[in-house]
């Protein structure tokens, strides 16, 4: 273990060093450039999904894909080899804003007793980015940010428009094999200092059984770990299709751990600034 230690510590070492002496250089893995096949075959070898392993050593290559991207995204060399899915390992899950200036890098690692512990990334304008920080408890009235962040998988990020200012909004999924899923749909503000997790965008007063008396920070679509549901984009229309969930077996309103779909749908579209049902 300690072997394995010293030579990640050795690699990153030698990734600093390498990439400030060839910031200027021309990357691309076709150029067979030994230090970036390294770093490429150093992301496949973060086994962090492998089932075979013990939960804490999937933990540790969940965190060494963490030092790696954050590293690959703070070097001016090594950065445009992960501005796109193409070279990202199984399991890192990339979405990009259509105006390309929101990337997005997150990943589940599996744990004990069907749970999963979230890894995520931020790159805004090519530069400046941000390490996100897994929190377990939150609502959908929290304000939260890139050190408190509703962890889970970000598979895309509608860019919508209003008044010359553009609006992120992300669709993200928190598997749980045993307990409540959660598809979440959730505003990206990003501050100076800061990226903000979370609105007031949602002229919404009910969702999935919830009832607001202000309006939410943030929609969360939660089911049982025995079914699939959905939330998707339709961009053209600026639209979010939700499907509909309702108790399956028990009949009990609010007991989300037996929620499922009805096969049918909801929408919710973007006008003069918020999201409203139809």
């Amino acid at each position: 273990m300690k072997l394995k230690t010293l030579t990640g510590l050795f690699f990153i070492y030698s990734l600093v060093s390498f990439s400030q002496t060839n910031s200027t250089q021309s990357i691309s893995p076709e150029n067979q450039n030994p230090k970036v096949q390294f770093f490429l075959t150093s992301l496949k070898n973060c086994d962090f999904q492998n089932l075979e392993l013990s939960a804490s050593n999937r933990l540790r290559a969940g965190r060494n894909m963490d030092s790696l991207i954050n590293h690959a995204l703070n070097s001016d060399f090594l950065r445009p080899l992960i501005l796109d899915e193409e070279h990202l390992p199984k399991g890192v899950l990339f979405s990009k804003s259509e105006d390309e200036k929101i990337r997005t890098y997150t990943w589940a690692v599996p744990m004990k007793k069907g749970v999963y512990e979230f890894f995520g990334q931020v790159l805004i304008n090519n530069k400046r980015v941000e390490r996100l920080i897994d929190i377990l408890n939150f609502d959908e009235n929290d304000q939260l940010d890139q050190n408190h962040w509703p962890g889970g998988l970000i598979y895309h990020i509608e860019l919508t428009k209003y008044r010359g200012k553009r609006h992120y909004l992300s669709l993200s999924f928190r598997p749980n094999k045993k307990n409540i899923q959660m598809k979440i749909i959730e505003p990206i503000i990003v501050g100076a200092k800061n990226i903000y997790f979370g609105a007031s965008v949602f002229a919404i007063s009910n969702f999935n059984d919830k009832y607001f008396e202000k309006p939410p920070k943030r929609l969360i679509l939660r089911y049982s770990p025995k079914v699939s549901a959905t939330i998707h984009s339709i961009s053209k229309n600026k639209e979010i299709v939700i499907d509909n969930l309702g108790p399956m077996g028990s009949k009990i309103r609010g007991n989300y751990i037996d929620y499922g779909p009805t096969l049918s749908s909801q929408s919710i579209f973007f006008k003069r600034g918020r999201w409203v049902s139809n």
